[in-house]
Formats: C-alpha cells, structure tokens, sequence
C-alpha cells in the first residue's frame, strides 16, 4: 500500500543517509567499522534509545551497574550501528564478505532436504552478523527468500526492501498476501530465512533469556502444513572479528509452539554466549495490553 511521503520522513532520511553515503569513498571494512562507532555513538546519545537498551539489560542482567553497564551500552550501540551499515551497503556485504569460518558438513542436513525437494525454513535473529546467513546460502546455491516488515519511514523502506532483496529468491513483507506468496514459495521446495526475536503482539508468551515475551508460532505452523525443515543459524563475530557460521540440527515437527519455545531457547543460549551482539533496542518484553472489560447486561 502507497503511503503518503511527509516533511519529516525527508529530514529523517537525510539523517540516516548522511553517513553512509559521506563513508562509501572508503575501503569497505573501514566503512562498516567507522560508521558502526559513529552510529553507535549517536544510539547512546539518544534518550530513548539508550533508555530501551538499558531497561533490556537491567531485566536480564540486573547485577549489571555503573561503569560496566556503561560499558556493555558502548559494545551494544556499536554492534547496532554496524548492523545498519551492512545493511545500507549490502551488495557490498553479499559482494565482499569472506573469511567465514564455518564446518564443512555445516549445510549437510538443509542440502539433503532440498535435494529431496523438501522446502527449508532457516530461523535466527537480530544477533551477529545475520545476514551473513543469507550471503553463504546464496553461495552455496541455496538463495534464501526473505520475510521482512515495513519500515516506518516511506523513503528509507525502499532502499529497505532493495537491500533486503539483494542475494536472495525473493521477498514477503509480513501480512496475508505476503503468508500467502510465502506458503507458494515453500510448497515449491524452497528456502526462506526470517528472524523470530522480535515481539508479536498477538502471540503467546514463551520463555525468551529467562522472562516471558511474546511469540508468534506461525512460522513452525507453515513448517508442519508445507513439510519444511526448520533449522536455526547464526552468524556471530569472533574475538578477532571473524564472522563465524553455526548451523544446529532441526527442530523435530511438533507442537507449533513447543517448536517456537525451542527456536527461542536456541537464540537464547547464543544471545546469553555473546549478550553484546543481540539487538537489545527490541522491546521484546512488552506485556499485551489489557483488554477492556465487556459490558455486563443485568437481568
């Protein structure tokens, strides 16, 4: 659906183009390091944003104070603004990414399923370097299709999609049509890649690092009616800054959300092994809200 541009989504675009296109002279690496200290300097600065990110931490981490919160803020923020920057330049990313270390056998089980004609659905999060994911899939000659929801903004949200689309079988913004040209998809045999750590509002509450927090069982629902495999992957940085790719075994088809409880307890030991390359600016706690109690008739 068309949406109307106003005044301030131009401003708010200038503001989100500035850097990187003020960074693109540069050596690639260098651009995705400068502009990830730069926005994750500008994340802290914002009140908000540094408000969220710190009530995330003082819910999952409440033994984290002063100078060490201060301190996990600054490698969270960074980590943030990175992530933007591999999506702004994300031909780029899908063009020069190397090094990756990863287990030969790493794509064994997603290979023998397509291979069988068997759809794929790879499940993971705002953690690491995920698109990274993706990137490694295509080169394996397994391009994933990618789900994605709308950004707020009308001009960023195309180059949003564009840069979403790059590398990969295709793209369905959340909703019905999209659910729809994403069950087509996956009763074809194909591999789709979404990130389940966001929250749902309409879903149920399973155990995510510890707290309840909304979540969605749709995605293990359209694993069971389409035969998919569902495998969780992540892709987060070593200590030298080596993107490292981690395939798990699939999750067994079952209770759709028992099958979500376990994608969430996967994230959550990878979230929990390296906390400062999660997304902490999700508010993935947020409790649903009350609803209005119905009028009572007298008799």
């Amino acid at each position: 659906m068309k949406r109307n541009t106003k005044f301030r989504h131009w401003i708010e675009a200038m503001l989100i183009y500035a850097l990187p296109w003020a960074l693109r002279p540069l050596p690639f690496a260098w651009r995705l390091s400068i502009g990830g200290a730069i926005l994750g300097a500008a994340v802290r600065w914002v009140p908000p944003l540094r408000k969220r990110i710190a009530g995330n931490l003082s819910l999952i981490f409440p033994e984290l104070q002063g100078r060490e919160k201060r301190a996990f803020i600054r490698r969270v923020s960074r980590h943030i603004g990175r992530g933007f920057m591999v999506l702004f330049y994300s031909q780029d990313y899908h063009d020069k990414l190397s090094d990756v270390a990863m287990a030969p056998d790493a794509f064994a089980q997603i290979k023998a399923a397509q291979a069988a004609g068997r759809p794929v659905i790879i499940v993971s999060g705002h953690f690491g370097e995920w698109e990274a994911i993706r990137v490694m899939l295509a080169r394996a000659g397994m391009p994933s299709a990618s789900i994605y929801r709308e950004a707020g903004n009308p001009i960023f949200e195309r180059h949003f999609a564009k840069a979403m689309a790059v590398g990969g079988a295709g793209l369905f913004q959340t909703g019905l049509n999209g659910t729809r040209k994403m069950i087509k998809h996956l009763k074809a045999g194909g591999v789709i890649s979404v990130l389940l750590d966001q929250r749902v509002g309409d879903g149920v509450p399973l155990d995510f690092l510890g707290h309840p927090a909304l979540s969605s069982p749709i995605m293990a629902e359209l694993a069971k009616k389409t035969g998919a495999l569902m495998v969780p992957a992540y892709a987060p940085l070593n200590a030298d800054g080596q993107v490292q790719l981690l395939v798990e075994p699939a999750i067994p088809h079952g209770d759709a959300v028992e099958m979500i409880a376990a994608v969430n307890a996967s994230l959550s030991a990878q979230v929990m092994a390296r906390p400062e390359q999660w997304y902490w600016l999700h508010n993935r706690w947020k409790k649903p809200a009350p609803k209005p109690p119905r009028n009572s008739r007298s008799a």
